[in-house]
């Protein structure tokens, strides 16, 4: 199963006939996955068997908005792994929530292949950033890099205006799973004042594809799909989701005290309650059941197809 991930920043009036163009193409070609689509843009990650109807998925794509450049991120899962269980093609007031539009008027982004960012990473001037999640972080980052322990990507906004560690003259060098967050959290910051920011290109994915040989990068990469990470070479990697709060878990995290399957992990013990541990239990025994049911079913299935022809 490949997975492409892409999006770009293009203004869009008729949201509602891209929509339905992307409904009806990828409905025809079985493609699942997740495609949001506002007046600033579009956001994707498309999953099939076939890497070649991916691709052609998205040249159909460029081609109905008439971009230029469209630069997608392909990944592997494993062969039991479904990333997606549906097509989810939705329209939505921004491609990624950050409670500020894209502004078009600014001037474009600098943006740094993966071999200049080696170099950005091994001068000694330079603030490297994580504008992701505190969780995503924590699984995997580049080395050296800061991450201002956001819960969610709106909060960065929050963090610029409060933060007093990076200087307003000071090389900044920003980075996040594809790029999109980056492109917003930029723009932020050229408005505070920064005078010198730039962003990793198709970002720590993009980063992985291109820069297999001398990777700086550490750890897995959280992606937001049923695969949960991936590693180095763009392939599903070891880490599950924790079933009580969402956030990933790694194998050291399972032998952390503060973990018991479905209950909690390390990142949400100090939230449960008597109240919450009763609901998360009573929730894993209805998943418990659900796959017991899920399982009959399939031996019921099996056995009414015995003695029938082939």
């Amino acid at each position: 199963m490949y997975v492409a991930s892409f999006y770009r920043f293009v203004k869009i009036e008729e949201v509602v006939r891209v929509r339905d163009f992307v409904v009806d193409l990828c409905t025809r070609c079985r493609v699942q996955g997740t495609f949001t689509v506002a007046n600033e843009g579009i956001n994707a990650a498309l999953a099939h068997p076939n890497l070649r109807v991916l691709e052609t998925i998205v040249e159909q794509i460029k081609a109905r908005l008439a971009l230029k450049v469209l630069r997608p991120t392909f990944s592997r899962a494993d062969l039991d792994t479904l990333p997606f269980d549906k097509l989810l093609v939705r329209i939505r007031p921004e491609i990624v929530s950050y409670d500020t539009p894209f502004d078009f008027t600014l001037p474009a982004l600098p943006k740094v292949t993966s071999v200049q960012w080696n170099d950005l990473l091994r001068a000694t001037d330079t603030v490297v950033l994580d504008v992701r999640n505190q969780y995503e972080h924590d699984l995997g980052r580049f080395r050296n890099s800061i991450q201002p322990q956001t819960k969610n990507f709106r909060e960065f906004k929050n963090f610029l205006h409060q933060q007093s560690e990076i200087d307003y003259d000071q090389p900044v060098a920003i980075y996040c799973t594809g790029g999109i967050r980056c492109e917003k959290a930029a723009q932020s910051m050229f408005k505070l004042g920064f005078k010198s920011v730039v962003q990793l290109d198709r970002g720590i994915l993009g980063y992985l594809e291109e820069n297999a040989e001398d990777s700086l990068w550490e750890g897995e990469c959280f992606v937001f799909d049923q695969r949960v990470a991936l590693n180095e070479s763009l392939m599903e990697g070891v880490a599950e989701l924790c079933l009580a709060c969402g956030g990933p878990v790694t194998s050291n995290d399972k032998n952390h005290p503060h973990f018991e399957h479905g209950i909690s992990c390390s990142a949400c013990h100090q939230d449960l309650t008597p109240s919450t541990r009763a609901r998360r239990s009573e929730r894993l025994r209805q998943l418990y059941l659900a796959s017991m049911r899920e399982n009959n079913r399939s031996v019921e299935h099996k056995v009414s197809l015995e003695g029938l022809p082939v």
